[in-house]
């Protein structure tokens, strides 16, 4: 009886210890969100209109950014940036946005910019991300890059 009870208590500490190193490992195997490593906050200038964007997080498998475009002369409610920016990755793949989450400013116009949260970024191959926002008051391509 108690060689029977001994081996139902080592069969116990097994499984127990196998249980562990699963879950430990799916723990680790678990992709990270990607984080730049030099500052969220971009800045570009240009024909009169100052853009700041913001990395702001990923949620839901998507990247968020906060865009801010400042200007004194420009209309800058004509500007879409679903259409008129892309993400790019470390790997040259490039991917529109899902969403432009913005109200009329006329000079002053602030928004959200989502794209959803690309392969290279959700397996942490990249080791950068780009985003760029074209012709806005003239500027062909304003670049923001972080280092992840």
């Amino acid at each position: 009886m108690q060689v029977r009870r001994n081996r139902i208590v080592l069969l116990s500490i097994i499984i127990v210890l196998l249980i562990g190193t699963v879950l430990v490992s799916c723990a680790s195997s678990e992709k990270t969100s990607p984080i730049p490593t030099d500052g969220v906050v971009r800045t570009n200038n240009g024909g009169a209109v100052t853009i700041d964007v913001e990395w702001l997080t990923e949620e839901k498998n998507s990247l968020v950014f906060d865009v801010a475009m400042n200007t004194h002369s420009v209309q800058l409610d004509d500007y879409d940036l679903k259409q008129l920016a892309v993400l790019r990755d470390g790997e040259g793949s490039e991917f529109r946005p899902t969403s432009w989450d913005s109200a009329s400013g006329g000079h002053h116009r602030n928004g959200r910019l989502t794209f959803a949260l690309p392969d290279s970024l959700r397996q942490s191959k990249a080791k950068s991300i780009v985003l760029i926002i074209r012709d806005v008051a003239g500027v062909a391509e304003r670049v923001f890059e972080w280092e992840l």
